[in-house]
């Protein structure tokens, strides 16, 4: 209620102004493309916020997101084992052993993953995203609950180029294959309505692997059907998403140091024995609509799902089924030329049914160890004002969240069943930003609040305890922001953040492997991130054209406040965040439609724990991409990690037993792909 009441005095203020019906004019949508805090195309936001375009995404690897995101400064993706996905946006991946957590993800404009927090990003092909928007750091005011970041993903129109008129049906269909029995192909197709607006489109993704280590193989299908119907006015559209996946990929398990040294491309001893894998079927069905009213702007998305799950490990063997549905609304009104008001609700609901089993064998469930049935509710309001005087920008925004779940046992072999209620709630998270516009770019300040409570999976944890005692994280951030463009030639964005986080949440494995959770008390997390682009050349002007790429990012994060087992960790830095990130990329193409695309990272030594007295080394990959296009053709090779270092995408921290710490990545490896368009 008190949230509902700073909405409607927010709203009260900015329509006691006096003004005309005339002189407020209509909310103009944007086109279709990505945008955070709702902001329209060519609008700069007052906060860290970066685009990724397609031919971003997948430049070196169409297997997943990893080389694209991986190029913006403070964004990390990691990939354990093949398919096992984790991105860690300005920070360590302290909560995420595997999946995505602590970190808002919606797909074409729908809330995407589980009441919590946890993101199955593993169900996405890249056919089914064209565009990323990344939002880094707490962005409360206007999204659900989160510390590390948004993920804004959509699928779009597929994009024709050359073409004299428009075309009724657009296909592209891609193989590729490569190194360790890398093999994918893609077919996307799309028929267009009568008013050239609607549409209708069916996409295709399917992946396999053998895998670089021992017991790591993976095959992936997703099927995504979408259909757009424009409505009449500008920017009305409705639109449907239906999204099938099955998943299956084994897990080969961390390597201790001796077993790294020795064989990085073995699994860990009794992984294969015991076939620890993950298997899934899930559906998705989404339904997006944009209607304008006069003034206003609404914006509507539902969504339902539902999932199968079957995960066989070392000591027990899991099954799970889920049913979900959800959705988030908001209303946009433009009340002045200079006057923008947002407000809305967004909630998530999960009901899941969830056994623990033995696993003898590998090849079937053994005896039931306990029987879970689980309710899952997460509800957001949210508001959000911006004033736009002249050069200035001003932004208030305002959310409140709340978290709650409810496990019923209903069998444990200890005989200990019975209901267990958790519940988390944060009554106000706020959003300051203001920025100018000075004739040498765009500064901006933010101060922004974040709010993140335990996912299920930190909650009711794989051995069966109940984490009744964990905390949610809450921490604010204070930013400062530059960007400018010099004449379409040199763009900078420059972000200096200090994030100050209590109750910081983080992991640990017991002597199983099994991880848990616990608080570590107040961290400090500082940071700055700096990309540059340079383009030299263009093919209008020049036989070819020539850009160069690069950032940055320095981190400081520590420990301020955290004793563990009589240990004090106060002051080390935090397992999991490389200190220093270099990324350097090279970009040309002539006329002829010859293309050389290369790309350096330099990432530097990651503390595994909390001791800080393991250590991931610093490697420097190198990724190369050679292609020619020709007649809607596309022939290319790409080349990852050229100079063969022994490195990781991401390491498990803080294993209390066993020191299993790394996760070895594939050494030098190729692939050779055709794509054709018409």
């Amino acid at each position: 209620m008190r949230f509902l009441t700073l909405l409607l005095i927010l709203f009260s203020c900015t329509c006691g102004r006096a003004q005309t019906v005339d002189s407020i004019p209509v909310y103009d949508a944007p086109t279709a493309t990505v945008s955070a805090y709702g902001d329209g195309p060519g609008i700069r936001s007052a906060a860290p916020v970066v685009k990724l375009l397609g031919s971003e995404i997948d430049r070196y690897d169409e297997s997943s997101l990893l080389s694209g995101l991986n190029r913006v400064p403070g964004v990390r993706f990691e990939e354990r084992a093949t398919a096992s996905y984790r991105v860690a946006i300005r920070g360590a991946s302290l909560r995420a052993p595997f999946g995505v957590r602590n970190t808002q993800v919606y797909w074409n404009g729908i809330p995407y993953g589980d009441p919590g927090g946890d993101v199955p990003l593993n169900f996405l092909d890249a056919t089914n995203i064209d565009r990323v928007e990344i939002i880094k750091g707490p962005s409360g005011g206007f999204y659900g609950p989160g510390t590390a970041g948004t993920l804004l993903l959509r699928t779009e129109s597929i994009q024709q180029q050359g073409l004299v008129s428009p075309k009724k049906r657009y296909v592209e269909a891609g193989v590729t294959t490569g190194s360790f029995g890398y093999l994918r192909a893609d077919l996307s197709l799309q028929k267009q309505g009568d008013d050239d607006k609607s549409y209708s489109q069916f996409r295709a993704g399917y992946q396999r692997i053998d895998g670089y280590r021992d017991h790591s193989a993976m095959d992936r299908l997703t099927l995504q059907y979408t259909s757009v119907i424009a409505g009449k006015k500008r920017g009305d559209e409705t639109k449907l998403h239906a999204l099938y996946t099955k998943l299956d990929y084994e897990l080969p398990g961390g390597l201790n140091p001796e077993q790294y040294a020795d064989n990085p491309r073995q699994a860990r001893p009794g992984s294969a024995d015991k076939n620890a894998s993950i298997h899934y079927h899930n559906l998705l069905l989404g339904l997006t609509n944009t209607k304008h009213f006069g003034r206003w702007k609404a914006e509507t998305a539902l969504y339902t799902t539902g999932f199968y799950f079957d995960h066989p490990f070392n000591f027990d063997y899991k099954r799970e089924a889920n049913l979900g549905a959800g959705g988030r609304f908001a209303l946009r009104r433009l009340l002045r030329e200079d006057l923008d008001l947002a407000f809305g609700v967004e909630s998530k609901l999960q009901y899941r049914t969830g056994q623990n089993f033995t696993n003898p064998d590998g090849t079937g469930p053994g005896d039931l160890n306990f029987s879970d049935e689980i309710f899952s509710q997460e509800g957001l309001l949210f508001g959000q004002l911006r004033y736009t005087p002249g050069a200035w920008d001003f932004n208030l925004g305002l959310s409140s969240s709340q978290l709650d779940y409810t496990i019923d046992r209903t069998f444990d072999a200890d005989g200990n069943t019975g209901k267990t209620e958790f519940s988390a709630n944060r009554p106000i998270s706020l959003r300051l930003a203001a920025g100018r516009t000075f004739d040498f770019g765009y500064l901006y300040f933010s101060r922004t609040d974040g709010f993140s409570p335990p996912s299920l999976d930190e909650f009711r944890t794989n051995e069966g305890s109940l984490n009744v005692n964990i905390d949610p994280e809450i921490g604010t951030n204070y930013e400062v922001g530059f960007n400018t463009d010099v004449a379409g030639k040199v763009s900078v964005a420059l972000n200096i953040f200090h994030f100050a986080l209590d109750e910081a949440i983080t992991s640990f494995t017991d002597e199983r492997g099994t991880q848990l959770f616990r608080n570590a008390g107040k961290t400090r997390q500082q940071g700055v991130e700096v990309a540059a682009t340079y383009y030299a050349l263009n093919k209008s002007d020049h036989p070819l054209s020539l850009s160069f790429y690069t950032s940055y990012t320095y981190y400081n994060f520590t420990y301020q406040n955290f004793q563990q087992r009589g240990t004090d960790f106060s002051g080390n830095n935090i397992p999991g965040a490389a200190p220093h990130n270099v990324n350097l990329e090279v970009n040309m193409e002539l006329k002829n439609g010859l293309y050389l695309s290369l790309f350096h990272n330099y990432t530097d030594a990651i503390p595994l724990n909390d001791a800080n007295d393991v250590f991931a080394d610093g490697y420097h990959l190198l990724r190369a991409k050679l292609g020619y296009n020709f007649k809607g053709f596309d022939v290319f090779l790409t080349g990852s990690n050229l100079l063969d270092q022994k490195m990781s995408f991401g390491n498990d921290l803080n294993p209390r037993f066993g020191n299993r710490y790394f996760q070895p990545a594939p050494g030098r490896n190729f692939q050779v792909g055709i794509r054709k368009s018409w």
